[in-house]
């Protein structure tokens, strides 16, 4: 019965391993951004992303001289819309919208990604009867956004070319051509 389990175990493991997963927060990155400099005014959203970065083994330094490539953070957007009103006119949902954009670019200044945006959504209801709760709810779920806007960005940056990570390559099967005569 041990014996059984252990080898369940391992197959699971081996399965796991080669279909390329990994824990969530690391991510692979190119030789590219092995040495990466990291430029945003958003202050919180730019720890969250140095410390997927360093997670991932890169290495973050504060002079983009020193850098082999610079992210700059640009555009960062949060904003709250009315997404419903009750029935005196008093909102009671709102849409909570984080766009931001971003660009990576080489020591010498040539683009590697060009301006890319993403943008994340959130519902959130109002009750103005219950305005610091409310409040509270709507800094967890901005704070909720910016982790997620960080993995995004990782996971974006896992994408770039030339990753120093090497992968299987599978070869296509060719499958013999069946000729059908009528």
């Amino acid at each position: 019965m041990f014996m059984r389990r252990t080898i369940i175990c391992l197959i699971t493991a081996l399965f796991i391993a080669g279909c390329g997963f990994h824990l969530r927060g690391r991510v692979p990155l190119s030789a590219t951004l092995s040495v990466i400099a990291v430029e945003t005014g958003d202050t919180r959203l730019r720890t969250r992303v140095v410390e997927g970065l360093e997670t991932s083994g890169a290495s973050v330094v504060t002079d983009s001289t020193q850098a082999k490539a610079v992210l700059k953070i640009h555009d960062v957007q949060y904003e709250r819309k009315v997404r419903s009103i009750d029935s005196r006119g008093k909102a009671n949902g709102y849409t909570l919208i984080y766009t931001v954009r971003y660009t990576v670019t080489r020591q010498d200044g040539s683009e590697v990604r060009k301006a890319v945006p993403i943008r994340l959504e959130r519902d959130f209801n109002f009750d103005s009867a219950q305005v610091l709760q409310k409040e509270r709810e709507e800094t967890a779920l901005r704070r909720d956004m910016e982790k997620d806007m960080a993995q995004r960005i990782l996971r974006q940056l896992s994408t770039i070319a030339g990753r120093g990570v090497t992968r299987p390559v599978v070869a296509q099967q060719h499958l013999p051509t069946v000729v059908l005569s009528g």
